[in-house]
């Protein structure tokens, strides 16, 4: 709006509160769109200021992201290569169980070994024992 709209004639007095109402309406806003501007050119270097702090700290942050990166990957990649070659690999045949140990004889049980001669040999009153089996061996449990 650049002109008020000029009365017709013939116009009355209320048109006439109207128009300066309007126009003073439009000064006011002009003034504010005055001060808006140079509030707004006030606005720019402050907020240019901030993006360019925040600029610098994601920037930082990134370097020392990379940083650590650099230093953790060489563990990282060992690690999952591990896991990766350990599902690769078949798994590994059961341990077998160790084989009992020989019981010990006591020392008053003596093995007796029975040879073909001896057990078809009749029973004779020099070997009384001659018909029995041979002592079992015992287990120590402990």
């Amino acid at each position: 709006m650049d002109l008020p709209p000029t009365p017709a004639p013939g116009a009355r007095d209320e048109d006439a509160d109207l128009t300066g109402w309007l126009a003073e309406v439009e000064g006011r806003l002009t003034a504010i769109d005055a001060r808006l501007a140079q509030l707004e050119s006030s606005l720019r270097p402050a907020v240019a200021e901030e993006v360019q702090g925040a600029t610098a700290d994601l920037r930082r942050a990134m370097t020392e992201l990379g940083r650590r990166l650099v230093q953790d990957l060489p563990h990282e990649l060992a690690r999952h290569r591990d896991a990766i070659v350990a599902e690769l690999r078949p798994p590994p045949p059961p341990v077998p169980s160790p084989a009992p140990p020989e019981p010990e004889l006591e020392p008053d049980e003596t093995p007796v070994i029975v040879t073909s001669s001896t057990a078809t040999a009749p029973e004779s009153a020099e070997m009384p024992d001659a018909g029995r089996r041979s002592p079992r061996r015992r287990r120590r449990h402990g």
